[in-house]
């Protein structure tokens, strides 16, 4: 009697060889066996760079005005309100332009579309002048007179509590201390008031000036 032979089944690997034709013209089917791609998407003008959802951004970012009443220009990507945070240091209008009004650090935000920057603006007064008042006197033997020192940034506006030291080039003609000018003998001298390395003078004259009668 004869036994029949029983089939032996595929082996996995040809099996996953003879599917593999099916599986790639089923997926060319369903995307239509034309080889078309999906469009990529786009992004809306809005999100861009300077669009009406982009990020805020202020420049310049920082900077520092030397003198009271210097100005500076900022701009935004985008259309943006300016507010001053610190308008008793820096003050700022509608077109971004901003005016230093105290020293300190001043903040300046630009809003749009509840987003904001805000730019740091430094107000200092560098010393540029310091200034004599009077800038000449005339003196009697033994007389007394006050001179008066400013010292100023570069726009004329006056340093609060810097120290000013006070020096007569002639002791022997008239000296001088915290302003308050004394003639010693007749002659001139230069009284100078320097803060800082800057210096101011004024002309001092003494002249032996007889006393009038009363």
């Amino acid at each position: 009697m004869q036994v029949p032979q029983l089939r032996r089944p595929l082996p996995t690997a040809r099996l996953a060889l003879l599917s593999t034709p099916l599986l790639v013209a089923a997926l060319s089917g369903a995307c239509g066996g034309d080889g078309a791609t999906a469009p990529s998407p786009s992004l809306s003008a809005g999100n861009g760079p300077n669009g009406k959802n982009a990020t805020v951004r202020v420049t310049p970012a920082s900077d520092t005005l030397n003198a009271l009443y210097d100005t500076l220009q900022l701009t935004a990507n985008v259309p943006v309100t300016w507010t001053s945070l610190t308008p008793s240091i820096a003050t700022v209008d509608a077109s971004g332009h901003v005016v230093a009004v105290a020293p300190g650090l001043g903040l300046i935000e630009a809003l749009a579309n509840r987003k904001a920057d805000t730019a740091q603006v430094l107000v200092r007064q560098i010393l540029a002048s310091v200034v004599v008042t009077p800038d000449s006197i005339t003196l009697p033997l033994q007389g007394v007179d006050t001179l008066i020192a400013v010292a100023a940034d570069a726009n004329g506006f006056a340093i609060v509590d810097l120290p000013v030291i006070w020096t007569s080039d002639a002791t022997a003609v008239a000296t001088v201390e915290n302003g308050v000018v004394t003639a010693v003998d007749t002659g001139t001298t230069t009284v100078r008031a320097t803060a800082d390395g800057v210096t101011g003078t004024a002309r001092v004259k003494v002249e032996d000036i007889p006393t009038p009668y009363p």
